[in-house]
């Protein structure tokens, strides 16, 4: 029971602690940049130790698989409840939105985070990391009790799990960034693009549940994710206010998905090599 207790808390604290240095990082990153000339070398430090943090936690798929999915789960839940329930005064005939709430509560305690978890939910990018990373808990596992793959269940799901992860990626950044802005600037709620967001959580699932058969694709897809990311990130304060994911660029929550995705592939690999225990609770 060692294995997944640890791959639980190495998951669970190093998501929390991830995202938060993250959020700090960007939201110092952005405020220095906007002035001519300005560069912050500790928002950027900062921001990288979060992501490092991120990446890790997708990495405890080496340990073990309980953890990617108890993480991946609480994310990929509250991503669906923060898309699917427009936020309203339940007293006056709107829907109370429990994700809406611990937002609010959370910016009562820091700004910083509070803002960074509206745009992390409400973007549709913990539906998308969440449902990636149940997906991968319970792809790896699936391929560590079948064992190797052949050459063409390799290649094809290569491909499909690469198309998956950037085509979540493209609605992560069209859709999701659309319905972010919508929610913090016009306090408005857009259905079609909730459905949009959902779709995304869907392909990041099925791209973690390809790591069955093999982890070349999303490995690859996930470094066009992360340069991208990077390149976003950097360039955030000279894009243009009406691009659809200006917020998510901001934030850095590119590169959050694409850290995320890296590190459950190298992870999926590492603890794919060790020897497969006879004692299914270790797995």
């Amino acid at each position: 029971m060692a294995r997944p207790f640890l791959s639980l808390l190495l998951a669970v604290g190093a998501t929390v602690a991830g995202l938060s240095l993250t959020a700090h990082g960007a939201a110092a990153h952005s405020a220095t940049t906007r002035e001519p000339g300005g560069f912050d070398l500790p928002g950027l430090a900062l921001s990288s130790a979060g992501l490092l943090l991120v990446g890790l936690a997708a990495f405890s798929l080496a340990i073990h698989w309980v953890g990617a999915l108890v993480a991946g789960s609480v994310h990929a839940l509250l991503g669906f409840l923060a898309l699917v329930s427009p936020f309203g005064n339940p007293f006056g005939g709107g829907i109370f939105s429990p994700v809406f709430q611990i937002t609010r509560m959370l910016s009562a305690v820091d700004a910083r985070i509070g803002e960074a978890a509206t745009v992390f939910y409400f973007s549709g990018t913990a539906i998308v990391i969440g449902a990636f990373l149940a997906g991968a808990a319970l792809g790896i596992r699936s391929r560590r009790l079948t064992g190797a793959s052949s050459s063409k269940a390799v290649l094809v799901s290569s491909f499909l799990g690469a198309g998956l992860l950037l085509g979540a990626t493209m609605l992560l950044l069209v859709a999701g960034g659309t319905f972010a802005r919508l929610i913090m600037q016009a306090m408005r709620y857009d259905a079609s693009l909730a459905v949009f967001g959902v779709i995304a959580g869907l392909l990041a699932g099925l791209a973690g549940i390809l790591l069955r058969w093999s982890s070349v694709g999303v490995f690859l897809a996930a470094v066009i994710v992360i340069v991208v990311g990077a390149a976003a990130f950097l360039a955030a304060p000279d894009v243009p206010s009406w691009f659809p994911g200006a917020l998510l660029a901001q934030q850095g929550l590119l590169l959050v998905v694409g850290v995320t995705a890296l590190g459950a592939a190298i992870g999926g690999t590492v603890r794919d090599r060790s020897p497969v225990p006879a004692d299914a609770v270790d797995l």
